[in-house]
């Protein structure tokens, strides 16, 4: 029979360190957490074989006298916590009191350390620990602060040290631990040394563009837009990079709860959501994003190395991080902002206001002018279907002309032509050269009306006086069959028509003329899709994205002046508005200055 038995503590350590101490970069996290518990402003890091023959931690933090340096090399011995109730109100990175026991049974150890004090009357501790045995403990001149040599990692635990990767993968894993605590101190400078080579620098007080274009690179930094918003009390502040950059993993975003890092795949998903049908397939966001949470509403202690966190509700966190990513994306704040119309820019059209005179006859002219627009409007009515901008109200008695509201990114340029039949070629002000892609940007409008009318429940619904009939393949019409409920959510009312084929009785009145072979014939490889773990909501965003793909007007379709108008200034009234439902780009622009470059004039 076996007896149970109570450990050896240092076996006891050995197991605590497996947990703790994945690889250098475990040691490299909870040594400068500590650093940073202890006030430090300034933190330095040295590697030398990918951290397993070296990992140096030094700060000008608080340090330690001697008892509580050797008090440290205890288990469970903390500065950070003093009873129970403190576990529901956690602020510091570290509180569990095993990092360093767990680190010194693994390793050769020496901690150098110096409280803060006058000149002279203070002395520095060393101690010396080989294996979670202390070798030596004595005086040592230092300044204040605390230096942590962690050397031959896992000398003791061969069965560990041979499931370590290249010293460039080791070096990665730690200089990844540095940027995630620089991203959330921007308080406090970084360096961080591998083999004697500088890998990371950045000072105290670097901006959050600055810090983020170390962890995400230069060309993402050139791409974010701000994050800052709050709901269900909890804020959510940082960046993102706007759809025109995106990644081929998520290991481009970090999140932050409380400053500390952390993996939550459902806040993820929440970021992954805001950006639906403007980022290409396969591609993922990224971005640097905080959520501050009350203390008591967010649990802490329930991962070994601190990487998972527990929520009191975690679906108020989930909401308002989406909700803050989202409204800041909405607006398409990359597009980049025009100055005001200057004198010799060339006019929008058509004017913005229509001057109306007392004199008589004068409303004549106005009249003429109103039923100009009107006739306009129907023409682009037939073909795009969303409002096109109403003539101005009256002026007043004085005669005195009523202005629109200022014009917005696309309603501000002036249209120069059709190119390849596709592309509409506009002029900016300031004289930026912009091609936008018509089906691609009426695309974008129509699943945003399309959206906007299901989720505010006024979607207006056409039926046919002649329902079409349309055959599918035996699978597609299958897929059809099962959901023609869910069709019918978003306006389309099919009915089996015998064997493969479907009565379509009604469909959105936005689809306008659209083919409705084709949109089942699509709309049926969506569903398929969405069968294979789509979510609910992106699934319903592929069926949309595919009416609104079938209902836009085609590549190589002539648009009329009228047309185009009421498209441009219908783009600046809906959501990423530079990017259509599948990802495409819609606007393309080259500024004044590098055209001019390009033809040598500069």
């Amino acid at each position: 029979m076996t007896r149970i038995q109570v450990l050896p503590p240092g076996l006891v350590n050995q197991i605590a360190a497996g947990e703790v101490v994945e690889r250098p970069a475990s040691v490299v996290k909870e040594l400068v957490e500590n650093a940073l518990d202890a006030g430090a402003r300034s933190v330095q890091v040295d590697l030398e074989d990918g951290g397993l023959a070296l990992v140096r931690v030094a700060d000008d933090g608080s340090g330690m006298e001697r008892g509580d340096a050797v008090l440290s090399l205890e288990r469970h011995a903390t500065s950070k916590l003093r009873d129970a109730e403190g576990l529901v109100a956690i602020a510091t990175m570290g509180f569990r009191g095993e990092a360093i026991p767990a680190i010194a049974s693994v390793s050769r150890l020496r901690i150098d350390t110096c409280p803060d004090g006058p000149v002279g009357s203070v002395v520095g501790t060393r101690i010396s620990v080989e294996g979670g045995k202390v070798a030596a403990v004595e005086e040592v001149a230092r300044a204040r602060g605390t230096t942590i040599e962690v050397r031959d990692l896992f000398f003791n635990t061969p069965a560990r040290r041979k499931f370590m990767r290249s010293t460039a993968a080791e070096s990665g894993h730690s200089s990844e631990a540095v940027v995630r605590l620089a991203l959330s101190r921007r308080d406090v400078g970084f360096t961080l040394r591998s083999g004697g080579r500088a890998a990371i620098a950045t000072p105290a007080g670097a901006s959050m563009e600055d810090r983020a274009a170390i962890a995400l690179g230069r060309e993402a930094a050139r791409h974010l837009v701000p994050v800052d918003a709050e709901r269900g009390g909890i804020r959510v502040r940082g960046v993102v990079t706007s759809p025109d950059h995106s990644a081929a993993t998520s290991r481009g975003l970090y999140l932050f709860v409380n400053g500390r890092y952390i993996r939550d795949r459902a806040l993820a998903y929440a970021v992954v959501r805001a950006y639906a049908g403007s980022l290409p397939a396969g591609r993922q966001p990224a971005g640097v994003l905080f959520l501050e949470v009350g203390l008591d509403r967010v649990d802490v202690n329930v991962h070994p190395q601190k990487l998972e966190v527990r929520f009191q509700d975690a679906r108020v966190a989930t909401d308002a991080l989406h909700h803050a990513v989202s409204e800041a994306l909405r607006p398409s704040p990359w597009l980049r902002h025009r100055p005001p119309l200057a004198e010799g820019n060339p006019p929008r059209e058509p004017v913005a206001s229509v001057p109306v005179a007392a004199e008589p006859g004068a409303e004549d002219v106005a009249g003429i002018l109103d039923r100009a627009r009107e006739a306009a409007a129907e023409r682009a009515r037939d073909l795009l279907p969303f409002p096109v901008s109403s003539p101005p109200p009256p002026g007043t008695a004085s005669g005195s002309p009523v202005p629109l509201p200022a014009p917005g990114y696309f309603g501000s340029m002036r249209y120069v032509g059709q190119h390849a039949r596709t592309y509409l070629v506009c002029e900016a002000p300031g004289g930026a050269l912009v091609v936008i892609d018509q089906h691609a940007s009426h695309e974008r409008l129509l699943f945003h009306r399309l959206r906007l009318a299901l989720r505010d429940r006024a979607l207006e619904i056409q039926p046919f006086l002649v329902p079409p009939v349309v055959t599918l393949p035996p699978a597609a019409a299958r897929a059809i069959e099962a959901a023609a409920p869910e069709l019918a959510a978003v306006g389309l009312d099919v009915e089996p028509f015998g064997g493969d084929a479907f009565a379509v009785k009604s469909a959105p009145a936005l689809l306008g003329g659209a083919a409705m072979g084709p949109l089942l014939a699509d709309l049926a490889d969506q569903i398929a899709e969405a069968e294979r773990g789509s979510a609910v909501g992106e699934a319903l965003d592929g069926l949309l994205a595919t009416m609104a793909c079938h209902a836009a007007v085609r590549a190589n379709q002539d648009l009329t002046r009228e047309e185009v108008r009421a498209l441009l200034d219908g783009l600046d009234a809906i959501d990423f508005k530079a990017r259509c439902p599948h990802g495409r780009p819609v606007v393309a622009e080259l500024p004044l200055a590098e055209l001019e470059r390009r033809v040598g004039r500069r």
